[in-house]
């Protein structure tokens, strides 16, 4: 005789096997799950101005070659390689020991010199007395002038010599003629230098400024016809005042661009080669973190400020070529909204169409939202950082049930053992 259970009897032999081994349910058959909770945000208004993002290079405002101008051997060198000093600053010192005996024997030839021009001058006095009684002749007082003039002439020339004696023998002393920076020392001590003149003098370390500091960038044509007016005269500015078009920089592993300044010189003329212009920025380099010859990013202002709205980049999802925000209403529901994105600013990101600065937008648990309509549990959050705002002190946490209730009961309740057992 054949034996047939119901599906019922199958369900109810199904539960008594599973309470046999100590497992429940966890809810009561038929309850739904709660949505999920997610944080919620509006977009942040701000006013930004409209920013163009180029390439360039920092230079030194002033670069020097330090030379000698003086022949000599190299007794001290007083800085180290790559040494920041002021202007005036002593950087090296040549043997003067040879100039010093120059400069006294031109000394001692000046002093002859003027001996030699007192005692022509005297002779000229007698000379000119004694020609008009014509108790010498027209040809003794001709030659007294004639010696007299030659006298002075070497006076002078002894007096040039001195000077410049004095001037080599300063030249011993090479000092910063600038602030800023020195680089390897070329010359070290007990280096015979060669004095400048026909040919350059021996290279004894190059020096930079460090600050302000230069960012050199090409701007195009298109973007030059637009803006240059403007340029011009923050650049006949100097880049300072109302009239400057401010200039933000960025080093390689840098976000955002941290180093302000202001176009402060334009070039007199557009390159056919490459369609561009030269555009220079003036920056302040008071912590030195900005070294000439380092490549760039640079952040020129080509309009004046706007209003746009901000949002976090995660809070930005992508179908194929389409961006797309999902906004929540009062009700906890959520639909598909399309934007278009602008730059970025900050970490956050322009939008520059298809938002409201009303509409509120899922900023985190996105992964929760299987899709556009479902329903969720709103929770006030950050649009900077997409976290949750904290709750109220003494508030429960979302989703806790309401003070006094009491915990509903497990639906099946697991078997007592078997006393003895």
């Amino acid at each position: 005789m054949r034996t047939f259970f119901s599906l019922s009897s199958f369900a109810l032999v199904a539960v008594t096997l599973l309470a046999g081994c100590g497992e429940a349910p966890a809810v009561k058959a038929g309850t739904h799950m709660p949505p999920p909770p997610v944080g919620i945000a509006t977009p942040i208004a701000k006013t930004l101005p409209v920013t163009r993002e180029l390439t360039g290079r920092l230079e030194a405002m002033q670069t020097v070659e330090l030379r000698s101008r003086v022949g000599g051997t190299i007794i001290d060198v007083l800085i180290a390689d790559g040494a920041e000093v002021k202007a005036g600053d002593v950087v090296m010192r040549i043997d003067d020991e040879p100039l010093k005996a120059t400069l006294a024997r031109i000394e001692a030839e000046r002093t002859a010199a003027a001996a030699r021009l007192a005692q022509a001058q005297q002779q000229f006095d007698r000379s000119k007395d004694l020609v008009a009684t014509k108790i010498v002749s027209q040809q003794a007082f001709d030659d007294a002038q004639s010696a007299l003039n030659v006298a002075t002439a070497v006076l002078a020339a002894a007096d040039a010599g001195l000077v410049n004696a004095k001037l080599d023998l300063s030249h011993t002393t090479i000092t910063a003629p600038i602030a800023g920076r020195i680089g390897r020392i070329q010359a070290t001590v007990g280096n015979v230098v060669q004095a400048s003149g026909v040919a350059q003098g021996t290279l004894l370390a190059t020096l930079v400024s460090v600050d302000p500091i230069y960012a050199v960038f090409d701007l195009d044509e298109t973007t030059w016809q637009a803006i240059g007016a403007r340029l011009r005269a923050s650049a006949n500015a100097g880049g300072l005042g109302d009239a400057a078009v401010p200039v933000g920089v960025a080093l390689p592993g840098e976000q955002g661009f941290p180093h302000a300044g202001a176009v402060s010189f334009v070039d007199n003329q557009i390159d056919s080669a490459s369609g561009s212009i030269r555009i220079r920025a003036t920056l302040p380099n008071p912590g030195r973190e900005l070294t000439s010859g380092a490549f760039a990013r640079v952040q020129l202002q080509v309009a004046p400020p706007r209003p746009v709205l901000l949002v976090n980049e995660r809070a930005v999802q992508a179908q194929l070529l389409t961006r797309y925000v999902l906004v929540v209403d009062a009700q906890g529901g959520t639909s598909f909204r399309p934007v278009q994105l602008g730059e970025n600013s900050d970490g956050l990101r322009v939008v520059s169409g298809g938002l409201a600065p009303t509409d509120t937008i899922a900023v985190n648990n996105l992964a929760k939202i299987f899709f556009p309509g479902m329903p969720v549990t709103p929770v006030p959050a950050s649009m900077v950082t997409t976290l949750n705002d904290a709750p109220p002190a003494g508030a429960p946490p979302a989703g806790a049930p309401p003070a006094g209730a009491k915990p509903e009961a497990a639906s099946i309740e697991a078997p007592k053992k078997a006393e003895g057992k």
